[in-house]
């Protein structure tokens, strides 16, 4: 393991740390509160970005604490933080961040697990709508001058069964993976970032009554966990107590 790779996984042990004790409500608790919270943005139009679940998790919760994170233990001062963390929300939350992760081209590949080949194909060679191409946009990510580049997977899992906590466990660190995967690409237009990372993180909080998904996590080997970091690159951060 690299200098530059134990100094990314100091950092997000840390922030996961730091989001654990931050205060926020725990477990089943905090769907009554992201109930209440996409209720109140539905009738206020300065409140786009909390209208859904997972969206008012991340931008009350997550973005907020990241972006003291990155001066409190990044060593980053206000602006740069600013300017380190991207948001797919940074319109209505432009103190924190500068500009949307979203990727600047448009690529032939889909962050889709279980399309069949012939699925794929078909999309490629007759497209039911569009040019067969997507644009990949994670939900946030960091950047310069912040010293690694990371792109997040933020999920919300409000319920649901073991089986479906396992299925569902395994779409979003195939998402992750897909977005690490994609390779460096240089923006050509202003408003648009470089894409290109080193990591990726899994964020997700478990609201599940019987924390399903937290517990299909557990329930994997400390082998295959311990891989996902080791070989992959991605760091898996679920939140619940």
């Amino acid at each position: 393991m690299t200098e530059n790779k134990e100094q990314a996984l100091a950092y997000l042990q840390d922030l996961d740390k730091s989001l654990s004790s931050s205060g926020m409500p725990k477990g089943p608790e905090m769907n009554t509160t992201i109930r209440r919270i996409t209720v109140e943005a539905k009738t206020d139009d300065k409140k786009k970005h909390l209208k859904l679940p997972e969206a008012a998790f991340l931008n009350t919760f997550v973005v907020p604490q990241l972006y003291e994170h990155l001066q409190s233990r990044g060593g980053l001062d206000g602006e740069q933080a600013r300017q380190a963390l991207l948001n797919e929300y940074h319109r209505s939350m432009p103190s924190s961040s500068a500009l949307s992760p979203i990727h600047p081209g448009r690529h032939p590949f889909r962050k889709i697990l279980g399309a069949t080949a012939a699925t794929v194909y078909g999309q490629w060679a007759n497209p039911t709508k569009g040019d067969g191409l997507t644009q990949s946009a994670p939900d946030f990510a960091l950047r310069e001058p912040f010293p690694h580049r990371i792109v997040f997977e933020g999920k919300y899992f409000g319920s649901g069964s073991a089986d479906f906590a396992q299925r569902q466990l395994a779409t979003d660190l195939y998402q992750a993976f897909f977005y690490r995967g994609l390779p460096f690409v240089e923006a050509k237009y202003k408003g648009k970032p470089d894409w290109g990372y080193d990591y990726a993180c899994l964020l997700a909080f478990d609201a599940s009554k019987d924390g399903t998904l937290l517990k299909a996590w557990k329930n994997l080997s400390l082998k295959i966990r311990r891989s996902f970091w080791e070989s992959a690159n991605i760091y898996v951060m679920i939140l619940r107590d």
